[in-house]
């Protein structure tokens, strides 16, 4: 029988501490530099949620540059394309996640080649391939600024 574990009451400054360390933010480079320290916070985290909202910059990159402070866009683009140590996946949102995890999102792809995308249903043909036209030229484009 497991024994039972007797909580163990924080004050604010120690549980701060402890959140702060478990998000390696409390050293400047808890990493090191380039797109191996980009795949390590990645892993680290777990994954890294690609967001839109972009005021001075997309949050992941914000995310990734408060632990990896000199961090640059092109670390993560070579961790995920050239390295391939971090892949694009739905978790609970669009992430970047570690590649030593993929096998463990291979169930979900393989219903979803078999199954198709229930959400999918009610979008027609040439609706979606139009979204995705405008997707790849959007991607393009953006690759070029970088």
């Amino acid at each position: 029988m497991p024994r039972a574990i007797k909580p163990h009451p924080l004050n604010k400054t120690e549980a701060r501490h402890i959140w702060l360390r478990a998000q390696r933010l409390d050293t400047s480079a808890p990493f090191g530099e380039g797109p191996e320290a980009t795949a390590a916070a990645v892993a680290h985290l777990g994954y890294v949620q690609i967001d839109t909202i972009n005021v001075i910059e997309r949050c992941h990159h914000h995310i990734l540059w408060n632990r990896i402070p000199e961090y640059r866009r092109a670390d993560l683009r070579q961790a995920q394309s050239v390295d391939k140590s971090v892949f694009e996946y739905w978790t609970h949102a669009l992430s970047y996640v570690p590649a030593k995890d993929f096998r463990f999102f291979l169930p979900a792809m393989k219903q979803h080649k078999r199954e198709g995308h229930k959400w999918l249903t009610s979008v027609r043909p040439a609706d979606l391939r139009k979204v995705l036209r405008l997707t790849r030229r959007e991607i393009e484009r953006n690759f070029e600024r970088v």
